[in-house]
């Protein structure tokens, strides 16, 4: 087999790597310094209704915390004094649902008496409720920074996804970690903390992980630091160390040191109260554990081979993959089993090409056509690894790519169809205007904020929400600006426009009625205890809408005044549960009952009256009206879409890939478009469910943005459509 082929690495690849890596001469000096890491401190919510806040959950430890970070530590695992800590670094899940009202002053109170400089970055907790961007950019300027200290640089990465739990290393936060550490001088310790390890099942892998370890291992990267799985433990993540910095409270309570002392880095985690097996010992006091310990490097580990071939920007329509590697520091041959291939996670087994151990061929017959993630590891005889990675696109009779674009930024937002125009949001704050048909750029807009809401476009009006606490009409055929409205707090709900008024909700969790014509203010209902995300619907006289309390609102149109609120369908089993808030996916209206479904995945129906009828558990994620209006289709997170009637009874059920996104599938020209969480569109007959085409739209990246499809189709074609990924790829494909 080609990979037993492969192995033969000469030993002279061996020497030459080992003599790789070693100190360079006239490299700066590396002061002596040690970092205090905490993470996962879930500082409970404060809402401005109520009173005084009552006991910080991890007060004890953040108190013992600001006193230890003035003192010198005694690490005894390692028989070190390390200096007072120069900085402070809290690795995500500061708060336990977002930074809504007074949460973030608690926050930054709890820690005011540290001696020393604070440096955060968000957790899911942070980001999925009331998401904290805007306090990232007054801090930081951005969500993803770095700086500078006693010669090694430090970068904090955002890896927590807008308004959403499931993590993503986005192409915004890409572009910027690579303009980052291409400015590093070569050489330069570099360590890299993010809120979730890299590892960690809830990415996309292998494309979140394996794409982000190909990236670092370019530079000199020392190690990780992250959090999320209140432990403190060692991990390897593609051959970089990688530590997670326990939590603040219960049995876990301590933080985390990284020492560089003397030419060596070591990482050891200090338990205030003596650690998980000190269970019921009162007095139990703090212990150190040892994590890692290791020369510090002065260059970068080497880079054992490149991918040739197969291209990024040639496609391949054959039922094989042409793979060809080029080994790099003058090796010849390789070891026995020391090349593996994987295509979207699967290991493959290839055939040889000809008399060249490194040119192979991989079976593409059950590979569907779109664009799919090559992963190659090398593996020396004395252990030393490493992968690359490539992206790769496949064409198949019946599919017809109009164009392809990679934007240097995330596309939460759906894009929206304007006429000859297709429009993009994107999570940089960017608005561009595109051909439809060939791609090319139109017009640009800039905001000071992430765009995660849909736009409404209407009557050549184009109308959302940003990060930076407006609202934006523009002229969709130009660009310009119409009008901008103040809301302050920051606006990712998705508008809805009716009859010739904005409905919109901001983080603050109030919702705003504004005239069309001139953006000014017809009311504003004051307000839900969470943010309101989900795009409204009009229901007779009322606007409903779900909120992260857990609620479901009843607005009048008129005048913004409340005419009920109830529980959602998952929260009325637990008080209005904030996990479990039907706030990401907006209602839908048949006949005279309300459709909602809820972070639980729990379907309801209720009456004009807000009473909840009825509730099912079909494992709803997203809802979406039919074309007759009178039935209406249900995204699950069992992977299947279903066609439901009033009454909760399926028309036709059919089994593809889904996922528990809330993104509403696309109905148009007798057809259901739907797009899984990773990637793979279904385009589904709306009659009897039956899948007509699918395409692979991106190569395993999540996507969180509705699909788009074009009013009209060419003769003899179908309609083109237009997937935009979280990795920044947009693509428009039709079927043909």
């Amino acid at each position: 087999m080609a990979s037993q082929r492969i192995a033969r690495i000469v030993w002279s690849l061996v020497v030459v790597l080992a003599g790789a890596g070693l100190a360079v001469a006239d490299e700066p000096a590396i002061g002596n310094f040690s970092v205090l890491q905490i993470s996962d401190i879930h500082v409970d919510p404060h809402l401005a209704r109520t009173g005084e806040p009552g006991p910080l959950r991890s007060g004890e430890t953040i108190r013992w915390v600001c006193e230890q970070a003035a003192q010198p530590q005694e690490v005894t695992p390692y028989h070190l004094t390390a200096p007072p800590p120069a900085f402070v670094l809290a690795t995500g899940d500061l708060t336990e649902y977002g930074v809504i009202d007074d949460t973030w002053a608690i926050f930054e109170r709890a820690l005011h008496d540290l001696p020393c400089p604070l440096y955060v970055l968000p957790g899911n907790h942070d980001n999925t409720w009331v998401a904290m961007y805007q306090i990232m950019r007054k801090r930081y300027g951005g969500e993803n920074y770095s700086f500078d200290k006693s010669g090694c640089h430090f970068v904090c990465l955002c890896s927590a996804s807008p308004q959403e739990p499931l993590p993503t290393i986005d192409a915004k936060t890409r572009t910027w970690l690579k303009a980052d550490l291409d400015r590093t001088p070569a050489g330069t310790p570099i360590f890299v903390a993010l809120h979730h390890p890299p590892y960690s099942e809830e990415f996309a892998n292998p494309a979140e992980m394996e794409t982000l370890v190909d990236l670092l291992r370019n530079y000199n990267v020392v190690m990780l630091l992250y959090g999320h799985g209140h432990q403190a433990s060692f991990h390897d993540v593609g051959g970089i160390p990688g530590v997670m910095g326990g939590a603040t409270w219960g049995d876990q309570a301590g933080y985390g040191l990284l020492s560089v002392q003397d030419g060596q880095v070591r990482y050891a985690y200090r338990y205030q109260h003596g650690g998980p097996g000190a269970k019921g010992q009162a007095d139990a006091g703090p212990t150190w554990k040892g994590l890692y310990e290791a020369p510090l490097p002065r260059a970068a580990r080497p880079r054992l081979f490149e991918i040739e071939e197969p291209r990024a920007d040639v496609a391949t329509s054959g039922e094989k993959l042409a793979v060809k590697l080029t080994l790099r520091g003058g090796a010849e041959a390789v070891s026995e089993r020391g090349v593996t291939f994987r295509i979207d996670g699967k290991e493959i087994e290839g055939s040889q090409l000809g008399d060249s151990a490194l040119a192979v061929e991989l079976p593409l017959k059950e590979v569907v056509a779109g664009a799919h993630l090559l992963c190659v590891t090398m593996k020396l005889p004395n252990k030393t690894t490493d992968t690359r990675t490539r992206v790769f696109y496949v064409d198949r009779p019946g599919t017809a790519v109009v164009w392809r674009k990679q934007l240097p930024a995330a596309v939460k937002a759906g894009p929206v169809v304007a006429g000859e125009l297709l429009i993009v949001a994107r999570n940089d704050g960017i608005v561009t205007a595109l051909d439809r048909h060939d791609g090319a750029e139109q017009w640009v807009f800039s905001t000071g904020g992430e765009i995660l809401g849909t736009p409404a476009y209407m009557d050549g009006t184009l109308v959302f929400g940003s990060g930076d606490g407006k609202v934006y009409a523009l002229d969709g055929r130009g660009g310009s600006p119409r009008w901008t409205f103040e809301a302050g707090p920051a606006v990712y709900g998705s508008p809805l426009v009716a009859d010739g008024t904005v409905f919109i909700g901001d983080n603050g969790g109030r919702l705003h009625a504004l005239n069309l014509a001139d953006g000014k203010p017809r009311w504003t209902f004051d307000r839900a205890d969470y943010s309101i995300e989900d795009q409204p619907a009009v229901w007779q006289d009322m606007v409903v809408f779900g909120a992260w309390d857990g609620y479901v609102y009843a607005v009048a149109r008129s005048d913004g005044q409340l005419r009920w609120k109830t529980y959602g369908p998952k929260s009325s089993e637990n008080k209005g549960n904030r996990y479990f808030a039907p706030a990401d996916c907006g209602p839908i209206v048949i006949d005279d009952t309300l459709f909602v479904c809820d972070r639980g995945y729990m379907l309801g129906a209720y009456s004009p009256a807000g009473e909840l009828r009825s509730k099912w558990s079909p494992n709803a994620a997203a809802l979406a009206p039919a074309a007759d209006r009178r039935t209406f289709y249900v995204r699950s997170t069992e992977d299947h879409v279903s066609k439901v009637d009033p009454k909760g009874e399926a028309v036709w059920q059919t089994a593809i890939p889904a996922g528990r996104f809330p993104i509403p599938p696309t109905v148009g020209h007798e057809r259901v478009w739907f797009c899984s969480n990773r990637g793979r569109l279904s385009v589904l007959d709306e009659k009897d469910g039956h899948e007509v085409w699918s395409y692979q739209a991106t190569p395993g990246f999540y996507v969180m943005a509705p699909v788009a499809v074009d009013g009209q189709a060419p003769a003899g074609a179908g309609p083109a459509c237009y997937i935009a990924g979280m990795d920044g790829s947009l693509t428009a494909v039709r079927q043909r």
